[in-house]
């Protein structure tokens, strides 16, 4: 039997434990293979839910009904049936592919199939199969990257 995501649109949860894809939200939509949450942080992240590992629901969300809720998104809530339809939605837009560690990937979304993204990076075409893709969201800054450029330089040049 299936988890049901349905069941926590309103709800604030944390997908996955820890690690670079882990993020804590309110859920905003869910499809039949994704489940999309908003912070004011990341925006509107979308996870494939074939790569979620945990998610932990706040019990203090559960019991204190009264509690303002965060903003509502500004960005627009992509739907589709599924996650490649998702996928396709966002053609042309500026994209980040996985939250962090080495797989991050940000960039214009210029291709997408079935089986993979192809994705402008800079002056490079990058492909990405549909498979490893943990999360997306799009609207992302250009400055976040250049952000950690400078900082991974400035560790550098402390050592």
């Amino acid at each position: 039997m299936a988890f049901d995501y349905l069941t926590l649109v309103g709800k604030q949860v944390r997908l996955d434990r820890g690690g670079p894809e882990s993020r804590q939200g309110r859920v905003v939509s869910v499809g039949s293979d994704y489940v999309v949450i908003y912070n004011e942080k990341d925006g509107l992240v979308y996870y494939n839910t074939q790569h979620l590992k945990s998610m932990t629901q706040n019990t203090k969300d559960i019991m204190d009904v009264l509690e303002p809720t965060e903003p509502q998104p500004v960005l627009k809530i992509m739907q589709a049936e599924n996650f490649v339809g998702l996928l396709a939605g966002m053609k042309n837009l500026w994209c980040q592919v996985n939250r962090g560690g080495h797989e991050s990937v940000q960039g214009v979304v210029s291709e997408t199939t079935p089986e993979y993204i192809t994705m402008v990076v800079n002056h490079e075409l990058v492909t990405i199969f549909i498979f490893h893709i943990k999360s997306i969201s799009y609207g992302v800054k250009k400055e976040n990257q250049d952000e950690k450029k400078e900082q991974k330089q400035d560790n550098n040049e402390k050592k």
